[in-house]
This record gives structure tokens, sequence and C-alpha cells, in this order.
């Protein structure tokens, strides 16, 4: 194509233009090809430093040396960690020899890592040794491309001077083979430069141009680093990541239990063979789950990891004396005789006596309080809990909040916790309850006995499968779901064992959906296999039976009959319930006065046999327990079993067997207990509606320390309209007297218009009081919640710093206990400086046959830049000699 486009042009014009050509094709030829070098390289891994922040519940304690001037108020032992972060200097420091990574342990088995922080420093970078044969290579190669270099600018004059020529003989007009042999010799001479610089750039791909041609100093080691390319952060940098996280959020103790020993493993075996230079545990020493400690001390002197803990809180004992819990009906009828039970435990005061006082006082009337009853207790050992009895009458109706409290003892660690409060309502109405069967099984025999011979509860019953005529134990027998509002709304509770939800019409379950989300229904649901599989196989646009899927806590799936396949009903072997966190914090569910004992009795449950099989929990539900058979997870979860959630104002609880009188092995009361608490509990924002204009729910009644408690509000107008509104303001009463605003914000999507949500932590233990004012309400009425927050009896036994064990791990690791983070100083002159202590962990590989990268990069540029210039200069020549 060139020789027949330049048939008539000089011949010198005709090989430039198929020499251009040519030279990109060749230079697209080697492209493809993809040559490369083989080389050594110097491989270094920088050192690395884990940082392991326990943020267990323990570390949420405030000691006793720090608030001996207000016991109510002083720094919790997290507080310190969380300042020592915060403030970055110390941390900035050890950045500097080490990539800082960060982690937070707790209840569970692996610790999380929060952040990770590059190492900042390049010192050691530079001093590692370097091998003589490689410097030589360097050498060697360093001259070769400074050759090539120079001979390659001397090309580079003789292109100008061939170039100065041509413009010459342009300007005087000389023969036009004249100016086609100077231009074929100034490209020429030009393309043999380029050619030369590159191969000068390619001899030693390690250092840049400019090195190569001797105009830069040569640094051999960073040229026989693989990384010296990366750019490090700067301490500038650094801070402003730090700065950026919410330590306090971060760093909220929350975890129930300490499993300092899996945390140290999981780090050991993460980093075993690497740059590790060491872990920092921060601390107060308490191991009460997972793997033993011992385990991960032989794991790391094996590795050779050293340890360097860092021992948080005192290692005095505390004194304390508490209310560890207090039981009381939540609604009792007038002249009614009923208990308030308390829990007394004590730390460091074995023996001693206190007083134990129960008082009482009006919700909404301003009086003094009432001394109903005390007693004298002594006290047991430390942890041991003693039981505190009081029985009382109220012959008025209203609310009343009574409160079990000891007497202070000095030296007490937190005058907060000798107190404890319930509300109680003394009201004449019973509890109204619908109960609902498929047919007559065992669980709902059991439960039918139990509500009808309670004096408390109105039961109503309808069994489907029942033929007219049957009887059964129940204050109204019904023999159809009601039709009409008033029927419907008269209900608290409605629950239902395997229901044939087939048998309601398009009006029936839009009053059942109304009931739940307008009126604060409870709804309990217990699958089964008979009409369950039924009525989920149905397909979409069934107006009831959607109306139904949507008030359940869970999603099915599309076909009823796969739900049996994958469930399971019956069996040779029960399993137990696995429960999540939020089901060891639901008090409704546990078995016993408290979580440590329902624990133990839940443990004791042989379990069930099994469960109907649901997809997954919708978005807002709460899973609270699982069937516990590994065989049975799908996608590593496994199966549900019990879960919640909030719907409109109600609340729905589901349930995927009906087995829970499987637990009457137990005790036969624990059946009774679990039954009733439930239905109070689903029923809860009916029972405690304080008025007509709205309902203030909570997730939980109780929680763990540092949970997010979520708060919900469902608001009505005076017109008695849904309340349209942005957000609404609720306030929150600490334990410790202070208050916080909790903004409560329209809910997106919600069942109904007015429902409002929002939420806060429990950063403390105690109880935690919400209030939210109704807007545009004329009476300045007020909604109230209570939601109490505790601490496992796991982190508060021997809540004392443990520098036994902090002192062993330090010790057979190599390492070096601190006690406080002050004396974690990273100051030079302190011969026990971290920074002395914990030595730099550089590993340098050397890999001899690798594909030089620095070659493959800058070989793919000098083609690029050959392509480009030389498809360049021929479109020049063409458009100077007016070719196409």
């Amino acid at each position: 194509m060139c020789v027949r486009d330049s048939r008539d042009l000089p011949r010198s014009t005709t090989v430039l233009l198929a020499a251009l050509r040519v030279l990109a094709i060749c230079c697209i030829v080697v492209y493809v090809l993809n040559p490369g070098k083989r080389s050594e390289t110097r491989v270094v891994k920088k050192s690395r430093l884990a940082v392991v922040v326990d943020t267990s519940l323990s570390m949420g304690l405030k000691d006793q040396q720090l608030q001996s001037i207000n016991p109510t108020e002083g720094p919790r032992r997290i507080d310190e960690v969380i300042d020592w972060i915060s403030q970055n200097e110390e941390v900035t420091r050890l950045q500097r020899d080490h990539e800082l990574t960060i982690y937070r342990f707790g209840d569970k088995p692996q610790p999380e890592a929060i952040v990770t922080l590059e190492k900042t420093g390049t010192e050691s970078l530079s001093t590692v040794p370097v091998s003589q044969q490689a410097i030589e290579a360097l050498k060697t190669n360093l001259t070769t491309s400074r050759q090539r270099g120079w001979l390659a600018i001397a090309i580079f004059g003789v292109a100008l001077l061939f170039g100065i020529s041509w413009v010459t003989a342009r300007i005087r007009k000389s023969r036009s083979n004249v100016h086609a042999t100077l231009l074929f010799a100034t490209l020429a001479s030009l393309m043999a430069g380029l050619i030369g610089l590159a191969s000068c750039d390619l001899a030693s791909p390690q250092f840049n141009l400019w090195t190569s041609l001797g105009w830069t100093p040569v640094n051999s080691a960073s040229a026989m680093t693989e990384n010296t390319s990366m750019t490090l952060d700067s301490e500038s940098e650094i801070t402003d990541k730090l700065a950026e996280l919410d330590w306090q959020q971060e760093l909220s103790p929350r975890g129930t239990s300490t499993q300092l020993g899996s945390a140290i493993q999981y780090v050991i075996n993460k980093e075993r063979g690497g740059p590790i230079a060491g872990i920092v545990v921060l601390t107060d020493g308490r191991s009460n789950a997972g793997v033993q400690p011992a385990r991960a001390i032989a794991a790391a002197s094996n590795a050779g990891i050293p340890i360097f803990p860092v021992g948080i809180g005192s290692i005095e004992t505390p004194k304390n004396i508490k209310v560890a819990d207090i039981q009381a009906p939540p609604k009792v009828f007038p002249s009614d005789k009923f208990k308030v039970k308390g829990i007394i435990k004590s730390y460091g005061l074995a023996g001693k006596t206190v007083r134990v006082t129960l008082v009482s006082v009006d919700e909404k009337e301003e009086e003094a309080e009432t001394v109903e009853d005390e007693t004298m207790v002594r006290l047991l050992a430390d942890g041991q809990a003693n039981p505190v009895e009081f029985e009382v009458a109220r012959l008025e109706q209203g609310k009343r909040r009574y409160t079990i409290r000891t007497e202070a003892i000095d030296g007490d660690l937190d005058l907060r916790d000798n107190q404890r409060a319930a509300m109680v309502e003394i009201i004449e109405r019973q509890t109204k309850v619908l109960l609902i069967a498929g047919g007559p099984n065992r669980e709902f025999r059991f439960l039918r006995n139990q509500l009808y011979r309670d004096k408390d509860i109105l039961l109503h019953v309808w069994l489907q499968s029942a033929k007219p005529g049957a009887d059964q134990e129940s204050d109204v027998l019904l023999h159809e779901f009601p039709q009409t509002r008033d029927g419907v709304f008269f209900y608290d509770c409605i629950v239902a064992f395997d229901p044939d939800w087939r048998d309601f019409s398009d009006d029936q379950t839009n009053l059942l959906e109304r009931w739940v989300a307008e009126q604060a229904g409870g709804l309990v649901v217990v699958a089964g296999p008979v009409n369950t599989p039924e009525w989920t196989r149905r397909p979409r646009g069934d107006q009831a039976i959607d109306m139904v899927r949507r008030l359940y806590p869970v999603s099915f799936y599309s076909q009823g009959t796969a739900q049996l396949k994958l469930g399971r009903f019956g069996g040779a072997q029960p399993f137990p319930l696995g429960f999540s966190r939020e089901g060891r914090a639901s008090e409704f569910l546990w078995l016993g006065d408290s979580a440590t004992d329902s624990q133990l009795n839940w443990d004791r449950f042989a379990g069930v046999f099994g469960y109907y099989a649901v997809n997954e929990p919708k978005a807002g539900a709460d899973v609270l327990a699982n069937f516990a058979d590994p065989q049975t997870a799908v996608d590593d979860r496994l199966p549900i079993y019990l879960a919640s959630h909030f719907y409109g104002a109600g609340r729905v609880f589901f349930q995927a067997s009906g087995e829970m009188w499987r637990i009457r092995s137990l005790e036969v009361e624990y059946f009774q207990q679990y039954y009733l608490k439930l239905i109070r509990w689903v029923s809860q924002g009916r029972l405690l509606r304080d008025s007509t204009r709205g309902v203030l729910l909570t997730d939980r009644e109780r929680c763990w320390m540092g949970d997010q408690v979520v708060v919900q509000a469902i608001l009505r107008d005076p017109q008695d309209e849904p309340l349209i509104a942005n957000s609404v303001l609720a306030s929150v009463l600490r334990p410790d007297g202070t208050s916080q605003e909790v903004k409560l914000d329209a809910t997106k999507n919600a069942v109904r218009p007015g429902t409002f949500s929002g939420q806060f932590t429990a950063g403390s233990e105690g109880d935690y009081r919400i209030n939210l004012p109704i807007p545009a309400s004329p009476d300045l009425e007020v909604l109230s919640a209570t939601v109490q927050a505790n601490i496992p009896d796991l982190e508060k036994e021997q809540p004392q710093r443990n520098d036994a064990l902090l002192s062993e791990l330090a010790e057979k690791t190599h390492g070096h206990f601190y006690v406080g983070t002050k004396s974690f100083s990273t100051d030079d002159s302190n011969p026990l400086s971290p920074l002395r202590l914990i030595q730099t962990q550089d590993q340098e590989t050397f890999l001899t046959g690798t594909l030089d990268r620095f070659f493959q990069r800058k070989l793919m540029m000098w083609l690029l830049g050959l392509i480009a210039t030389s498809l360049s200069l021929e479109w020049i020549v063409r458009r100077l000699h007016k070719l196409a």
C-alpha cells in the first residue's frame, strides 16, 4: 500500500513511509508475543502489629478507686482504652515501625477487625542488607544502560542536525530528492534515538530513566524491593483516619462473655509465619468462655509471637451490693395479693446483714413513697443470689411503681444498682385470649386446659376440625372466626396452632390485620404439618392468604411441599434450641427467675423433634432460636424455630412446631410459664396502652448492656387519624439520672401511617425509661415504656483485673506485661518502652527466576510510545506530500 501511494515520490520517501509502517507493525507483534524478563526480586513484607481490645461487658464496669468522690460518676474501664487510641500519639509512633490492625473481641470466637493502618516509617526497608551478587548485577545493568542512553542522545543530536539541514533546504527550495533524503535521515535517526532510549530504560527497569542515564543517585536497596512504588500513608493521613472513627461506638462494651483465648488463637493462626511483631492485648484479664488461655499461650510460644498484655482496671475486689433482679406481675386485680420478688447479690460483703425495703409510689400522682415492707438479709458469698419476697395488696386502681432497695454500705462500688423497680397496674379486667387450632394436637390441649383454669384469663376457643355439637373447655366456644369489628377487637391475644387460613374470608383476614396493626393485638402462630403446607402453597393473588403471609415474621418457600421436604416432623432424636443473643436476653423466653437459671434449664431440655422449614426472616424480624441440628443447615444457616417482629402497633410471634409441651418433662410449671409470659409479651402493647391516641413499644423488656434497643410508636392526631409528621422526639431517662433525646423518624413503607421508630444504646446497667409526649395533645398525654439493661453474671464474677493470667501471657511468650495504658508509653527514654521491646519484623525474600514486573510495565510503555510515534510521523510525512 505504501509503495502504491508513493509511486510518484522519491525513493527515499517511499522507503521512509514503509519503514514507519513496518516499525509500528513490529511493535504490535512484540506486544502480542509479550516477552518477559526473568530476574531476582527482593520482596519485603512490612512488619505487622495486632492490637486486640476487650469489649466484653466487664469493660463497662467502673472501678472503685476511680469513684472515691462520687460513686455514680467516673470513667468506665473501656474509656481508658478509648482515650489511648483517640489521642493518636502512641498509635502513630507504633506505626512508624509496624502496620497496625486494631481488633475488638467479646463473646464471639473470632475478633472483628476495626481498621488497618499502614506503616508510615521507611527506615527499616533501606537498612535491610542486600546480597553483593545482586548489587554487582545492578551495577552491570546500570553501566549498560548508561552506554545505550548516551548513544541514544548522540543519535538525537544527529537527528537534530539533519532536521536543521532539512529545514534549510526547504527554505532555499532545493531539489525534491535532497529534501526527501534529508527528511529520511532526520526521521530515521529520530526513531533510532527513541529505540536506543527505550533500550537504555529497559536494561535497568528497576530505576527511572534519569537514574539509568546517571543524572540521579542510586539506592540499590530500594531498587531490589518489590513494593518501592507503593506510597505510604503519612502520619497526618493516619491521624485523620483514626479521627473519622467513632471509637465510643466501635469499642462499646457489648460481649456477654469474654473469649480472650479464642481471640488470641485467631490472630496467631492468621499471622503465623508472617511478619508479625507481636500482639498487644488491652483487657482486664477476664476469660470465661471459648478457648482456654493456656492453649493460646502454647500456640503463641510455638509460633514465636510475643504477647504484650495491657491490664485495664483495678486488682482490688470491689465491694458492691446490688438488686440483681425484680419480678412483679404487670397486671393485678384490686384486693388480690401479689408477690414482688427480688434477687440480692453482693461482692466482698459475705456475712454482712443489710436491710432490704420495698417501697411504692403512684406513677401519676406526686406523693411520698410508701414503705410496704422490709426485711433483713444476711449476704452470701460473692455472686450468690439472696432471694427476697414481699407480699402486698392494693385496693385502688392505677399504675404503681414498686422498688426494692437495699441500704447503703460504706465503700459500695456503685450506689445506682442498690435498687430496682417494676411497674404494676391494678385493673379490673382479664386478658382476653382466643385459641384457634386446625386440629386437637397435644400442644393445643395442654394450653387450653391451662388457660381455662387461670382466673386472670378469659378464654374463647375455636377448634376448626370440631364437628357441630362438640364441647371444649372454654369460657366461650366459637364455631367460626368473628366477622365484626367489635368481635375481633375484643381480644388481647390470639394463639393459632396450625390454623387453616383458607377458612377465613377476605373481610375476616382484613379485620385480623387491622386488629394487629391498629389495636396492638398480639398474635402467636404455631406451624404444623397438616394445614400450613396447604395454605402456603396457594399462589400469589389470593387476597386472604397474602394478607396472612404479611403478618408472619418469616417468609415461606413458594411451595408448601418443598417446606415439608426441607423441614422435619417426628424423628428418632430430639435436638435442643440454639438461642440467639436476642433470644437469651428476652425475658419472656426465660425458664426460671434469671437469665442464668433460664440458660441452665434450656440446656437441660432435650429439645424438639421437628420444625416447619421457612425461607428467611423478614426485614426487621428477630430470630430468637434455631433448630440446632447442624445437618439441617441450608447455606450455613440453621432452620428458624422462634422468630418475632413488630407489625404496626402489634407483635407477631412464630413457632416452627407445636412441641413446647415437651418442657413439661423438666417441670410442669415451665410449660405454663412459657405460654403465660409469651401471651403477656405479644399483647403487651394492648394491655399497657396509656392513651387512645397511640402506643409506645420496645423490641424487648430486658437487654444486655451495650445492646441497641428499638423503640416504635404508633400515633394518631386529635381527629383520630394517623399522625402525619417527619419525626417525633422521645426522651430516655438513663439509670444515672441523666436523659437523652431519641428521634423517632416516620417509618417508610410502614404497615400503617403514623408509625415512628428509632433506637438508642443501653450503655450502662439499670432501668431505661422512655417517655414520648403525644404531639398536639391537650391533656399533655405521655406514653411510657421501660427497658432493663443487665450485665451477665459471667461478666460480674471476679471483676478485678487478672494480673496472674496477664503476667503468664507475657512471660511464656517472651512479651511484657504493662499495667494500664499510661505504662504502655512509647517514650524512648523508657527502657521498657514498646518501641524498644516490640522488634520490627520486616521479612525479606529473594525470588529468583520471577518475571520482572518493572520490565513488563516499561516494555509496554515504550511499545505504545513507538507505535504512536511511528504512526504520527507517517501521517505527517503523508500530509507534507499531499497523500490521502
